[in-house]
């Protein structure tokens, strides 16, 4: 009987353990579905551009395209990858999510089976019987087959999954490298702003409205 009572209590940390991970396995998928649908939109306001641009009478030809075409059929590119990937990653959470589950459900069906032996045991002390006794032995027996049926179920479904969600982020996060190592978008506004002189303008104007604000403050101190 003490021997089913650690198997229910081991059974119940089980549990508890799966269900806290399917619990961060949806937090994360969350993020990377997060992530998707902002390069889905990113791709939707680009390819809205491009319809702009097709619409346009001034689009150049294949044969010649304009640098901002060239530019836009590039974020077009860039966009479209981002977007497979990042919907790639959101979508290998589920057989992740789904292994947790799965492992949950089996520590608790462990769980009741070892509940019920417990009983069993308890009425064969009782009443001096062995029938429920040797059927609560049975029972225990199931309880451990079911337990690491479920373990090696589990931790083999959770390895791949995790092999593949790991595989899909690092993809993501090497293009993103690439992005951000990439000058493209500095080019694009220095072609916009030769010499930088809109922004220094900017920068001007925030640096006037600091020393207005400091001077109005001062005032009010005095």
């Amino acid at each position: 009987m003490a021997l089913i009572g650690v198997m229910i209590a081991f059974c119940a940390a089980m549990v508890g353990g799966e269900r806290n991970e399917l619990t961060r396995t949806m937090i994360e998928q969350t993020q990377a579905n997060s992530d998707a649908s902002s390069a889905s939109i990113k791709f939707r306001i680009i390819m809205l551009d491009l319809e702009q641009l097709r619409g346009a009478a001034t689009v150049s030809r294949v044969e010649s395209p304009s640098p901002v075409l060239r530019r836009f059929i590039r974020l077009y590119s860039d966009y479209a990858q981002e977007r497979k990937l990042t919907k790639n990653w959101a979508d290998s959470y589920d057989p992740l999510v789904q292994a947790h589950f799965e492992g949950a459900e089996g520590y608790e069906h462990a769980q009741l089976i070892a509940e019920i032996g417990i009983v069993f045991a308890s009425l064969g002390v009782l009443l001096s019987s062995r029938p429920p006794w040797y059927l609560s032995l049975i029972l225990a027996t199931i309880c451990v087959v079911q337990l690491g049926r479920t373990y090696i179920h589990t931790r083999t479904e959770v390895n791949e999954a995790l092999e593949h969600v790991h595989h899909g982020e690092e993809a993501y996060k090497e293009l993103r490298k690439a992005h951000s190592a990439s000058n493209d978008d500095e080019l694009t506004v220095e072609a916009l702003d030769p010499g930088g002189k809109i922004r220094a303008s900017f920068s001007e104007g925030a640096q006037h409205a600091a020393e207005s604000a400091g001077a109005a403050e001062t005032s009010e101190k005095h």
